[in-house]
């Protein structure tokens, strides 16, 4: 493989999957965000649970949490 861009050399590895999950989970690929959390969690236990990993994953987390939050809501209000 090439070398690695300047652009991607600051980013951290669990910054750069965190950021991919999200762009995932607003371009509806679900499948791949699926991948890219357990990729996530994948690092935090390759990690020894770093606390900058660790928080990326609780970020990942609480983002799922949101819309689920969100989608039990936008039912309340729909079945009043």
């Amino acid at each position: 493989m090439s070398a690695s861009t300047p652009e991607f050399e600051a980013e951290a590895l669990d910054t750069l999957i965190l950021a991919a999950f999200q762009r995932a989970r607003r371009e509806g690929a679900t499948a791949t965000a699926e991948h890219l959390l357990r990729a996530l969690e994948a690092l935090v236990d390759d990690a020894g649970s770093l606390a900058r990993t660790s928080a990326c994953l609780d970020d990942a987390y609480l983002s799922l949490a949101r819309v689920a939050q969100g989608n039990t809501c936008a039912r309340h209000r729909n079945s009043l």
